[in-house]
């Protein structure tokens, strides 16, 4: 099932797209406008979690409790390789792995629609872009050029910000 994405080390380009399919249950494909490199959908209809799939395997974004704010990084269904905790009084999201990756998710500037990656010992590794009125393309991805030499699972990675950033906004039309 995963041998049908290419792998991200054959990735020409900085800029890549995320692109939604289907309107009801939708899922997300990584591509640049050519190859596809990944794909994130949902399961389940009360406890929600989400699906990711890669050339290098399949992961699963669950919450870690009913009241609890982190969420758990699975390989497959079961195997726990890291957590993504939102910071209290920050929009800031942190993402450690169990191989020692460490980062954060942010917004540089306040009123920005572009979510950063950033590694306190790599630098800014990614940004995703909100593109307004963007339906069927509604994320644009830069990766920093540097960053897809290092071995660090680049397209896991866009998918947990996408993954954040969905969440997100679920959060405010609920609130609204």
């Amino acid at each position: 099932m995963t041998s049908e994405y290419r792998n991200f080390d054959q990735v020409k380009t900085s800029e890549l797209f995320i692109t939604r399919h289907k309107w009801m249950f939708p899922y997300y494909e990584l591509t640049d406008g050519q190859f596809v490199y990944g794909k994130m959908s949902y399961k389940g209809s009360f406890n929600r979690y989400a699906i990711i799939e890669t050339a290098q395997g399949i992961w699963t974004i669950k919450r870690k409790g009913l009241f609890n704010r982190s969420l758990l990084l699975n390989r497959n269904e079961e195997e726990t390789i890291g957590t993504i905790t939102p910071e209290i009084w920050k929009r800031n999201v942190a993402i450690r792995l169990d191989n020692g990756f460490e980062a954060a998710y942010q917004y540089k500037k306040l009123f920005t629609r572009s979510f950063s990656l950033m590694s306190e010992t790599l630098g800014d590794i990614l940004h995703i872009t909100q593109k307004p009125f963007g339906i069927k393309k509604p994320l644009t991805v830069t990766v920093e050029p540097i960053k897809q030499k290092v071995d660090i699972n680049i397209p896991l990675l866009i998918f947990v910000g996408v993954h954040i950033i969905l969440l997100r906004q679920a959060q405010a039309a609920a609130a609204s």
